[in-house]
């Protein structure tokens, strides 16, 4: 990677300046574990002999863990319940020094949680507890009011939509939009919506492969429907970038004008891909806040996206493994990034 010099430095020096607000839906993702040694006799199914159970940050929650591990600080928005699940998702978060005082609680909703079952690290089943669709006025002029009492200190805002219902109203999600643009705060987005109308302005929407297919309704099989599919995406939404993420083709961002840029997958053994976007838009934000060139912040998020894949569960990267692994990059010879 060039510049590796100016890109640790940004990583070491920057990053601990910077201060982002994460707003979205926050879920707790939880891990039973157990083994197992027989077939149930009442039906078709294993029986688990109960071991553990942990739990980790998930959705929104995620993404404010992984920015935290990167050496920023870092405040959440949202809505969780005042349930076991919510109050251990802030105790977890407020441990990492996150701020949770924009957590709102909403009468009639829990919290979110995603429980998967699993032996040996194979999953036998998830269990989804949501309630979802969108949240109420009260709620949503909670998080607007929050976001405009952080202005002054906040570099970069990243909206985190699993469309689970805090950001389920355009309206809501442009006006954060408007109001980052008139204090030039970064802004970003990360949502699983159709109605990508609403990111007119925001700095970059990064959704995946498969989100960007069914944003713009149909197969991307080759690399003129990804060409297609990309400049209809970005000229829909109004975002001023589109960055793509792939899975193992790496990541594709689209400008206005420009031709589409193609930043390879680092070579890496996969374990677990859970969280991995989080782990994208994160870096990104916070190279681009760091005054990293978009190039290099995607190169960056490239390597953090290596790394947290060779993990178990949903994982973060810390400043220190993303410095080592572009170092090691550098010196690796073919199949580096460039």
């Amino acid at each position: 990677m060039r510049d590796r010099e100016r890109i640790a430095a940004a990583v070491l020096r920057k990053f601990p300046e910077k201060k982002v607000m994460v707003i979205g839906d926050l879920i707790v993702d939880e891990y039973v574990t157990g083994s197992v040694r027989r077939i149930s006799p009442e039906a078709p199914v294993p029986v688990l002999y109960y071991q553990e159970t942990d739990r980790k940050a998930g959705g929104a929650s995620n993404v404010a863990h992984n920015l935290h591990t990167l050496g920023c600080r870092v405040c959440l928005a949202g809505v969780a319940g005042e349930d076991g699940a919510g109050r251990w998702l802030r105790r977890y978060m407020e441990a990492m020094s996150v701020e949770t005082r924009d957590i709102i609680p909403e009468s009639g909703r829990n919290t979110i949680v995603k429980t998967r079952v699993a032996t040996k690290g194979q999953q036998l089943l998830r269990i989804d507890r949501e309630k979802t669709g969108s949240i109420g006025e009260q709620t949503k002029q909670g998080l607007l009011a929050a976001l405009q009492s952080r202005v002054p200190e906040l570099d970069a805002v990243i909206l985190s939509d699993y469309q689970k219902g805090v950001l389920d109203d355009a309206a809501l999600t442009a006006d954060v939009i408007r109001i980052c643009k008139e204090h030039r705060i970064l802004v970003a987005v990360d949502s699983k919506s159709h109605r990508i109308g609403a990111f007119r302005g925001a700095d970059f929407v990064k959704p995946n492969n498969l989100e960007l297919e069914e944003a713009v309704g149909f197969r991307i099989a080759n690399d003129a429907d990804m060409d297609r599919a990309g400049n209809l995406y970005l000229e829909q939404s109004g975002a001023g970038c589109l960055i793509v993420t792939r899975g193992h083709r790496g990541i594709s961002v689209f400008r206005p004008g420009v031709r589409r840029m193609d930043f390879p997958a680092i070579p890496a053994q996969v374990y677990d891909v859970t969280g991995a976007g989080d782990t994208v838009i994160s870096t990104i934000v916070l190279g681009l806040a760091s005054g990293l060139l978009l190039e290099e912040a995607v190169r960056l998020a490239n390597v953090a996206a290596a790394i947290v894949i060779g993990k178990v569960g949903t994982a973060a990267v810390t400043g220190k493994e993303l410095i080592e692994k572009v170092y090691e990059e550098q010196d690796c010879g073919t199949g580096c990034a460039d």
